[in-house]
């Protein structure tokens, strides 16, 4: 037995009306008084349990059916088989009445054609009265076959068959009726069975209808948020193009397509201006080409256009346009309404807004790829899109249509600090701005010129590797932690190059060999024997011979002040910066060229070499310029920063060159009194943080003359 309260409810109710309506097609008695005892007497019980159950299948399924979220034509097509074929009736009608009004409107029927009502005019008026009253009365009710009063225009029955009528109800307010057409015959007590059970079966598809009421609200209160949210956005702005940016965007959430776009109007001509979800839009692109041209035939016919897969009644001219775009775009559903530009005294309604004489402004196009319906909700969106989105983009041209409207615009954002209680606060904030203004321009301060650099000796010597070869020895003792000192024309390091000394022999070999031949070549030419043309034979090789002998000893001159330049050498008594010299050097191949040692002359004097950045040297070359006086510098080392030290420009160089990531830099000499810094600092290679002094100037020129000198660049760039 099934727990369903639905079903317990109707147990007894099945037994009374619907088997018994089974049952009475099988009797065979003809006394109405004992009919019911009768039936159940001739009838096998088994048949009765079977007949039970397939009712309680049917009501089980019924009340399954009102829980789903069902569509409503689904849900009464699914209600009224499975009533009717419950009630064994021969057919059945739900109405249900309009929110707008209380006429009833038919939602489903079953055979509703196969009786009286269906071709004569005075029984559809009786059974349209009956029904009226029944709606009113909002009660159950059986209305026997052929009942009522006679006249045509009375409420009644003219059917032939029994009417059991049950009202559908959303809290306790009446919303449809539910009628089953009943072969006549069947006692009281199975008429009221047949109405209690249709009673029974009406509260459940009242559940359904109620719950479907919410689900309404729910989606108009959702939709209403959206439309406010539209509204509120569209109205928010007055740029036509952020404004059809809106009314694409938001217009296809509240219109759930595919895709929206917004075409402005310029001398009859469309162009697209905002597509959803696309920042930009390709205008040379074939597809957009075709759109515009369709909604530039649509607006000037001014009418909207409304194609889902039908072209019969269309001009020939939207026509082409149209099969054009649509071959492109593989639309399914197009909708291009008009948007007129909307006159101050004129009201915005659906009327207005599609007048004629309006002038166009733009248009809204609607898009679906896959659905070719229209329904007439979608058709009330997009009027109501329409409406405000034409009412926003009229704000917008007429806004920005005035003349010189940034300017307008300009002075009204600088005047509103000087309205109402701003004016004090505005007056006071430029007392501070004039105050902080006159101290930046009259107060002076020095003018400094920030550039970085290194301690470099006036007397240092670069020691480079003369050939190529291997660092067999090094002669510099450096492992007792201090520099060393190397007397002039010392050895510093001994090198080895074995390709050296074995073309050195090949060249020795060469020449004892050349040196034989030579000799020879003399004896020969000493007999007197040789004839005239031998003689000048030896005499050519002879010639030959002597210039490659000398062509050899050239050579191996070169060769051998190469070897000699594998001794490394000091050429002035200093000391050897480098560390480590052994570890990083020895038995290690070197190439010509290489820097193989720093010596630095000992009681050497120091300088400064600073790169001043490309943008800081004109106010440098202003001050040498300006006066004859020394350019003053103060500076710090990198290994002492608290101290400041002072020296004196010495030379600008005139070529700039890229030493570091400041870009183009001049290079600065600086002569400073070396007894200022300890012996010790004085290190080849110290990084300093230098000032050169160029004067006075007032203290904002000061702080801000890069700024000044980057917007004076900008402005000569632009203009």
């Amino acid at each position: 037995m099934s727990t369903d309260p639905t079903v317990h409810r109707t147990d007894s109710l099945q037994s009374d009306a619907a088997v018994k309506p089974v049952l009475t097609r099988r009797s065979k008695s003809a006394a109405e008084q004992n009919r019911v005892t009768n039936e159940a007497d001739s009838v096998d019980h088994e048949l009765v349990n079977k007949t039970k159950q397939q009712i309680r299948n049917l009501v089980s399924e019924i009340a399954e059916l009102a829980k789903k979220e069902t569509p409503a034509d689904e849900f009464f097509e699914g209600f009224l088989n499975r009533t009717t074929s419950a009630l064994a009736s021969t057919g059945g009608a739900i109405w249900l009445t309009q929110p707008d009004s209380k006429a009833l409107e038919l939602q489903y029927h079953i055979n509703l054609n196969h009786t009286s009502l269906a071709s004569n005019q005075t029984a559809q008026m009786r059974h349209s009265l009956l029904l009226n009253k029944l709606l009113e009365a909002g009660e159950p009710a059986l209305i026997p076959p052929h009942s009522g009063a006679s006249e045509s225009d009375q409420a009644g029955n003219p059917t032939e068959s029994l009417l059991i009528v049950g009202p559908l109800k959303i809290d306790q307010r009446v919303v449809g009726l539910v009628e089953i057409f009943q072969r006549a015959g069947a006692g009281p007590t199975t008429q009221r069975g047949y109405l209690r059970f249709l009673t029974q079966m009406c509260d459940i598809a009242s559940d359904y209808l109620k719950t479907q009421h919410i689900r309404t609200f729910s989606d108009q209160q959702n939709l209403w948020q959206q439309i406010e949210k539209y509204i509120r956005l569209v109205h928010q702005g007055l740029d036509p193009a952020k404004t059809s940016y809106v009314i694409a965007n938001e217009g296809r959430r509240i219109l759930d397509c595919d895709r929206v776009s917004v075409a402005l109007a310029t001398n009859r001509r469309c162009q697209i201006k905002a597509v959803s979800g696309l920042d930009s839009i390709e205008r040379r692109a074939d597809q957009v080409k075709k759109l515009s041209k369709l909604a530039t035939t649509v607006i000037r016919a001014g009418q909207p256009l409304w194609y889902h897969g039908d072209d019969t009644d269309l001009p020939p001219q939207i026509e082409k346009r149209l099969h054009d775009y649509v071959d492109k775009s593989h639309t399914k559903m197009l909708a291009i309404v008009p948007l007129n530009e909307v006159d101050e005294k004129t009201a915005i309604d659906a009327e207005d807004s599609q007048s004629k004489n309006e002038k166009p402004i733009g248009a809204l196009i609607i898009e679906q790829l896959k659905d070719t319906e229209i329904s007439p909700i979608l058709r009330k969106r997009i009027e109501v899109i329409a409406s405000h989105g034409q009412l926003a983009l009229t704000n917008s041209k007429t806004h920005n249509s005035l003349f010189l409207m940034p300017l307008w615009k300009t002075l009204g954002k600088m005047t509103a600090p000087f309205r109402g209680n701003n004016l004090s606060k505005t007056l006071a904030a430029l007392a501070v701005a004039t105050l902080i203004g006159a101290f930046l321009c009259l107060f002076p301060k020095s003018f400094t010129l920030g550039a970085k650099g290194q301690l470099v000796p006036e007397q240092q010597h670069e020691i480079f590797a003369q050939v190529d070869g291997v660092l067999q020895e090094i002669f510099v003792d450096d492992s007792q932690g201090h520099l060393p000192l190397v007397e002039a024309n010392k050895p510093l390091a001994q090198m080895t190059n074995n390709d050296l000394m074995v073309q050195i022999q090949n060249l020795e070999g060469q020449i004892r060999q050349t040196e034989e031949q030579i000799i020879k070549f003399k004896r020969a030419s000493m007999d007197d024997k040789l004839e005239s043309y031998d003689s000048i034979i030896i005499h050519g090789d002879l010639r030959g011979a002597e210039e490659a002998l000398a062509s050899f000893q050239r050579e191996l001159e070169i060769k051998k002040q190469d070897a000699a330049n594998l001794q490394v050498r000091s050429p002035i008594r200093g000391t050897v910066m480098n560390w480590q010299i052994k570890q990083n050097l020895l038995r290690r191949p070197v190439l010509r060229g290489q820097n193989l040692m720093t010596v630095v002359a000992p009681n050497t004097d120091w300088r400064l070499e600073l790169d001043l950045p490309e943008r800081r040297v004109g106010h440098l070359m202003s001050r040498l310029n300006e006066s004859d006086d020394q350019v003053e510098v103060t500076f710090a080392l990198a290994s002492h920063p608290n101290k400041e030290l002072t020296g004196q420009l010495r030379r600008v160089d005139r070529k700039l060159e890229v030493r570091s990531d400041e870009g183009n830099t001049a290079l600065v000499e600086v002569q400073f009194d070396n007894s200022q810094v300890a012996a010790d600092l004085l290190r080849s290679g110290t990084r300093v943080n230098a000032k050169l002094h160029c004067g006075t100037r007032s203290i904002g020129y000061v702080w801000f003359h890069e700024v000044i000198e980057t917007a004076r660049s900008a402005a000569m760039f632009w203009f």
